[in-house]
């Protein structure tokens, strides 16, 4: 039984751990595009300051809820790119076909 259950731990950690490196693969892939446009140097700064809270943080400390939100920011994130995007400001992301 102790077995299950530190097995059970240690999958709800790397669980954790993939989505927390799914967010900031997210938001370094952003970057990285955006530094393609020639953003300003406050929000690169912005980008860089946020890449790097995120590698900081230690899933050990947190719980679902608080991943929960890391990923509803991430996602508001891209929410205010999207539009940017769909007027043309910007180029995609990704280049080759889409899915």
């Amino acid at each position: 039984m102790k077995f299950f259950k530190r097995w059970q731990q240690r999958k709800e950690i790397r669980e954790l751990q993939l989505r927390i490196d799914h967010c900031r693969t997210t938001i370094e892939e952003v970057h990285s595009a955006l530094l393609k446009e020639e953003i300003q140097p406050e929000i690169a700064e912005q980008f860089r300051r946020l890449e790097a809270a995120l590698e900081q943080v230690d899933v050990n400390q947190l719980g679902n809820r608080d991943i929960e939100k890391i990923e509803m920011a991430t996602n508001k994130l891209l929410d205010e790119f999207r539009s940017l995007y769909s007027q043309g400001k910007l180029r995609n992301i990704y280049e080759g076909p889409m899915h």
